[in-house]
């Protein structure tokens, strides 16, 4: 007990300590007329880039109307500026002035030197102890802010609004390709209410120019794919909007991505990989990205990337599970634990990503039953993505065959695959899968269309573009039909609506 309260005794005195510090150096400088929430006001504002005022907001973890009290004392004190924007003079941002720069940069300098001082007669070892202890404190206290929410009744979906974007009922269709999820399943999941994903993975391979000129077939068949979804659900009331998944690694990812945009597509969710370039290539469209992540770290590393290089912030994120279907964000021998830890990742991510205002987590991977959904709302999800259960569905774009090997497979027949592109992916055994797993030499790669910058055909064990269009195009056995950890749960073909109100309730 004498160890717990001396050790309380530190913790309180080291943050009591560090803001008398700070103080201190304020009132010493000849050059602030500042308190220390100011200058973190200005720290928040930051160097560089304009923000609005929700991002800063969100970064200091206050209300838009607190912020707006502060920043006009600041702008009287002449260290913050307020800016319209060329391109939309209805758009306010702030920035620092050159005296909030100078505030700034003195106070990052007192930080360093603070540092420094700490560190100067430690030994390397002991500078790692200091951070391995400190990482493990500020962790604990991010994790007391996400707890799992004790509910007396059932938790239920509620209607999201993503920055100005309405869905009614947050279930997010995975985006499953090549030629399962497409116009047909989306627009049925978009008229529940949920928000229908057409796959940007080769969605011109019935096209006759595919192999030819695969970008230009690509683009048609995205386009076309996205409109007739826009067009299926554009009169029903409480429809749910449409968008696209793209992968990182596809060549072709601006054009693709813009393509979807000029058809009508409100939402992009980009995985397999990082996208930092996303922004970028949407700048000045009105279209909600999100990223999937499989750690807070990713998360963190998007978010950073984003705001420096194109002062945005991500709308969402989509945190993929080790038990989703395809290729996965883990390592296969990072699996099991990454299932043990689920829940652990999902508080992380939802922690990291607290300081983005309206940034909705969306959590996939084995989201089966209705119990699934309550465990992750319970968690700090504010909507599903769900893949497996629509596969399985009378609208589902994918052949017979491939929704009949859902139906049929038992737990033993889901299996971990290497895929070409050097991440791991879960399919259902099969003729195909059994051969690549047996074979000591590669499959013969007869032509190849450069569909993703990761895949060196010349090393390839077999062309995985090849074995999904296959499988799309009804052969299910000689194909490669991805699937998720619950795929042996399905044991009938049912409509999209039976998903949603099995999984709603309602």
């Amino acid at each position: 007990m004498e160890r717990n309260t001396k050790l309380n005794e530190i913790l309180v005195s080291l943050m009591n300590s560090v803001l008398k510090v700070e103080e201190k150096s304020i009132k010493e400088s000849s050059n602030i007329d500042l308190s220390i929430t100011e200058i973190h006001t200005l720290e928040a504002i930051g160097i560089g880039k304009l923000k609005t005022m929700t991002q800063v907001a969100g970064s200091l973890k206050i209300s838009v109307s607190t912020l707006t009290v502060a920043i006009n004392k600041l702008v009287k004190k002449g260290y913050v500026e307020r800016c319209r924007i060329a391109e939309d003079r209805r758009i306010v941002k702030i920035g620092l002035t050159d005296a909030g720069i100078s505030v700034v940069e003195e106070h990052q300098t007192f930080h360093r030197n603070m540092i420094k001082d700490i560190t100067a007669n430690m030994t390397e070892p002991e500078i790692e102890v200091l951070l391995k202890s400190l990482e493990g404190l500020r962790d604990f206290f991010r994790m007391q802010l996400i707890k799992p929410v004790r509910s007396e009744g059932p938790m239920e979906l509620k209607s999201m609004n993503m920055n100005g974007l309405e869905i009614p009922i947050p279930i997010f269709q995975g985006g499953m390709g090549i030629g399962v999820s497409m116009w047909k399943l989306a627009a049925a999941v978009a008229k529940c209410g949920g928000v229908g994903i057409i796959s940007a993975a080769q969605p011109g391979y019935t096209e006759d120019d595919f192999y030819a000129d695969p970008l230009s077939a690509n683009v048609r068949a995205i386009k076309r794919q996205v409109e007739l979804a826009v067009n299926e659900v554009k009169d029903i009331p409480g429809a749910g909007p449409i968008g696209i998944n793209m992968m990182c690694v596809a060549r072709n990812y601006n054009e693709i991505i813009e393509a979807a945009i000029e058809a009508g597509a409100k939402v992009i969710v980009s995985g397999a990989g990082l996208p930092t370039s996303l922004p970028g290539i949407v700048k000045g469209k009105d279209v909600k990205l999100i990223p999937i992540v499989s750690s807070a770290r990713a998360a963190a590393l998007i978010m950073r990337s984003w705001s420096k290089k194109h002062n945005r912030m991500p709308d969402g994120f989509v945190y993929e599970g080790p038990k989703a279907g395809g290729h996965l964000g883990f390592k296969e021998e990072q699996l099991e634990i990454a299932d043990e830890n689920f829940y652990k990742t999902l508080m992380e991510i939802k922690a990291e990503i607290a300081s983005i205002p309206e940034c909705k987590l969306i959590v996939g991977g084995g989201i089966f039953t209705r119990e699934d959904v309550q465990m992750a709302l319970s968690y700090g999800a504010d909507g599903v993505q769900v893949g497996t259960r629509f596969v399985a569905t009378e609208e589902c774009d994918a052949p017979e065959s491939f929704k009949q090997a859902y139906v049929n497979c038992k737990k033993e027949d889901i299996t971990i695959i290497k895929s070409p592109v050097g991440m791991p992916g879960r399919a259902i055994r099969n003729k195909f899968v059994t051969e690549i797993a047996e074979r000591a030499e590669k499959l013969p790669i007869k032509r190849c269309n450069g569909c993703m910058s990761a895949c060196n055909p010349k090393v390839a064990p077999y062309c995985i573009t090849e074995a999904l269009i296959a499988a799309a195009k009804g052969d299910a056995e000689n194909g490669l039909i991805f699937c998720g950890s619950n795929a042996y749960l399905v044991n009938e073909i049912v409509k999209v609506s039976d998903v949603f109100k099995d999984l709603t309730g309602k």
